[in-house]
């Protein structure tokens, strides 16, 4: 660690520079230039949660699944050129993420809250130093967003606020700036960032032992323009969580006499020992070559090593210290890759194909991987994220249960990205927004055909999913075994599927993604635009294929965490039965939209949009493997085998005038959902039956045979000006 400090302290006075330039003595102070913004949302639907100004807020408590109220936050940014040498720049931002208009200027309970008071934070301040010699540019010193790097090693982080993250980056050219080269130091969150989501495993009975706040990753990027057609790059990536040594916190009994005042700590004035609680080294090379006048190739290779301290998650069971986290368990290491080739004009005019294969490990690890918002696959993803997991409510309609809170039944309208990272992160984002799902494990091959042919354009895809995970208890002879996160632990697909839960302990899956879309501007008025796709998703998985381990996976789990209405004991190993827990979900989606601008500044689009799941998710008796409180009825994992349909009227308008932008979505949703029931007979076949009651008992609650009906509305309306 000492020798970290020395190499940081000698970095920065080296960039800096041991004397200032006559030049800069010279110069007067710049002049501060204040700039920045208001924003005003409003949120009305009629699930009347008023748990904060944000749709999906799953993981910070109390603030999941808002869709009431009102609330103006605002933003004012400063820059100054001090000199022609030096940079300034920041913010001060007030969020509204409680602050209702209702709190009338936040008083009484409302003022005890600070995410419901009008406080002011100062937020993404730096300096850029620029000193003008030949071997460096610039040094940064401060809050930065690293989009510099890329989102497979160090990427943009909250997409709320890009300069949370703060370090030291170093930016300069060589070879009369050919090579170009960045030299970072990134500290860690500590919220997020390492096993467990945090950085440290501080004791907080005890006052001393914790250490964070010098937790950084180091990344240095090199970029050569070999040619004016061939680009490589080369980045490394090297995180260090470090700890107290367990020595220095829980010394041997004779150390110290019983009655020394020293006994809970080894004498610390030489200095305390660390250790590293995780490392993490990501090293990846990319290229592009456009040096063909019909092709243009990307191509990219990642390797991640992961090293954990033994003690950091607990005993190696599958409900370790670190079930939720964004990390493995264990030491790992992983390579990935994709490789990218664009057709342009082939065979005729207009008509392009954009081909990707990629791989990406199980184990491939980066920390600091990008979380949203950077798309690493070119497909759209099996399903919409109409029916990805924000908590929707499908059996119980309890209003206070767990998975009640969340975006709603309605899902997210916006695109589904694909990322990288563990902490796929879809906090603080509205029904409009787009959604990240977690990647890992992914391997197959998109191809995206293009057409244009006079006003009209037509695109598809067809992507062919296998899956790196497909294994028998985790590729062990246990589950509990496993050094793969369970994280929700429900592993659901086809409908609300776990965004940031890419492992299951039994896994033989495949998937067949197909695509069409058309858009056409029709010439009347000031043309219409029109939209129309379709989209069909063959998914499935046999899960436990080897008989021999279906008691592992199918062990009637915690007697206090399920249906107690269920008979788990006789469930235990699922009767034998292999096939008794594949899953099959055959899924449609059809979309249509229509845009016209009805004024200069107004414009409007409608959306008429419908999708069908059919899904079987295996016969009464089976439920997430190791399924624990998330199997509790109205809890998180809930039964879905059947029919489901959804369909959505939705209203987009934009407005614009000088300086002010004006949006809104509004939306309703009607669908429903019919169960179905399978059981084995006395033959060994998997049949469908009538229940002879009302309730069916699962795992997951005793489960109505009636079909249910769904309906949403939900607003959003915002209001944006700049200054």
């Amino acid at each position: 660690m000492k020798c970290n400090k020395l190499v940081l302290t000698v970095a920065v006075a080296a960039a800096l520079g041991a004397q200032v330039p006559e030049a800069h003595a010279q110069q007067g102070p710049g002049e501060i230039k204040w700039f920045g913004s208001v924003y005003a949302k409003f949120l009305d639907g009629d699930r009347r949660y008023e748990n904060a100004l944000y749709n999906n807020a799953e993981t910070t408590p109390g603030e999941a699944g808002g869709d009431q109220g009102q609330g103006i936050e605002f933003e004012l940014m400063f820059n100054s050129q001090v000199s022609s040498q030096v940079e300034i720049g920041g913010r001060l931002k007030a969020r509204f993420n409680k602050n209702f208009w209702t709190n009338f200027g936040g008083f009484g309970e409302q003022e005890q809250d600070e995410r419901s008071a009008q406080y002011v934070k100062m937020r993404g301040v730096w300096a850029r130093i620029t000193p003008g010699y030949d071997w460096i540019d610039s040094a940064t010193i401060g809050s930065n967003d690293w989009g510099m790097f890329d989102p497979w090693t160090v990427g943009k982080f909250r997409y709320i606020d890009r300069d949370n993250s703060s370090g030291l980056l170093f930016q300069g050219a060589a070879a009369d700036g050919v090579l170009r080269w960045d030299l970072a130091r990134v500290s860690l969150p500590k919220l997020f960032a390492g096993p467990a989501f945090r950085t440290t495993d501080c004791d907080p009975n005890r006052g001393n032992d914790c250490l964070e706040h010098n937790d950084a990753a180091w990344v240095a990027q090199l970029r050569w323009a070999a040619t004016s057609n061939l680009n490589l790059t080369g980045i490394v990536s090297y995180i260090r969580d470090n700890e107290i040594e367990q020595d220095e916190l829980n010394p041997p009994d004779d150390l110290l006499p019983p009655d020394d005042p020293g006994r809970d700590g080894e004498d610390n004035r030489d200095g305390t020992d660390i250790e590293d609680r995780y490392t993490n080294l990501v090293v990846s090379l990319k290229g592009q070559y456009s040096g063909f006048d019909w092709m243009d190739i990307n191509a990219g290779a990642w390797y991640s090593d992961f090293n954990l301290r033994d003690e950091t998650c607990g005993p190696g069971t599958y409900n370790s210290d670190c079930r939720f986290s964004p990390t493995l368990t264990d030491d790992a290491d992983g390579l990935s890759g994709t490789l990218n080739l664009d057709f342009n004009d082939l065979f005729i005019d207009g008509f392009g194909v954009a081909v990707q294969a990629f791989y990406i490990d199980e184990d491939y690890q980066s920390v600091l991987a990008a979380r949203r918002e950077s798309d690493v696959l070119i497909t759209e993803g099996p399903v919409d994220g109409t029916w990805l997991w924000g908590r929707p409510d499908y059996n119980f309609g309890d209003r206070n249960g767990a998975g009640a809170a969340g975006v709603g039944w309605g899902g997210w309208n916006g695109e589904v990205q694909q990322v990288v990272s563990g902490m796929a992160d879809n906090d603080f984002t509205d029904f409009d927004e787009p959604v990240a799902v977690a990647a890992l494990g992914w391997k197959g091959v998109t191809i995206k055909p293009s057409y244009i042919w006079n006003d009209w354009e037509f695109s598809g895809e067809y992507t062919y999913l296998d899956y790196t995970t497909n294994w028998q208890a985790c590729g062990g002879q246990s589950k509990d075994d496993c050094i793969y996160p369970r994280m929700e632990g429900t592993h659901s697909w086809g409908v609300g599927e776990n965004y940031r839960s890419p492992y299951a302990p039994y896994q033989d899956r495949e998937t067949q993604i197909y695509a069409f879309r058309v858009n056409y501007t029709l010439d009347v008025g000031n043309g219409v635009d029109l939209m129309g796709r379709f989209k069909y998703t063959d998914d499935k998985d046999d899960r436990v294929t080897r008989s021999d381990l279906l008691v592992d996976a199918y062990d009637g789990y915690d007697a206090g965490a399920v249906n107690p209405d269920w008979d788990r004991e006789a469930s235990i190993g699922l009767f034998g039965c292999t096939s008794c827990d594949d899953r099959e979900v055959d899924y449609y989606s059809y979309g249509f939209s229509a845009g016209y601008q009805l004024h200069p500044d107004l414009y409007a689009k409608l959306w008429l949009e419908r999708w069908t799941v059919d899904l079987f998710d295996g016969i009464t008796d089976v439920a997430p493997v190791g399924c624990g409180f998330e199997c509790s009825p109205s809890s998180y994992a809930e039964y879905m085998t059947g029919e489901h349909t959804k369909n959505r009227v939705g209203l987009q308008l934009s407005y614009f005038l000088s300086g002010v932008e004006f949006g809104g979505t509004v939306d309703y949703f009607w669908g429903d959902y019919d169960p179905d029931f399978y059981t084995v007979n006395d033959q060994g076949q998997i049949v469908k039956f009538i229940p002879a009651g009302d309730t069916v008992a699962t795992p997951m609650g005793n489960i109505s045979q009636q079909s249910v009906d769904f309906n949403q509305y939900r607003l959003k309306a915002f209001m944006k000006v700049s200054f």
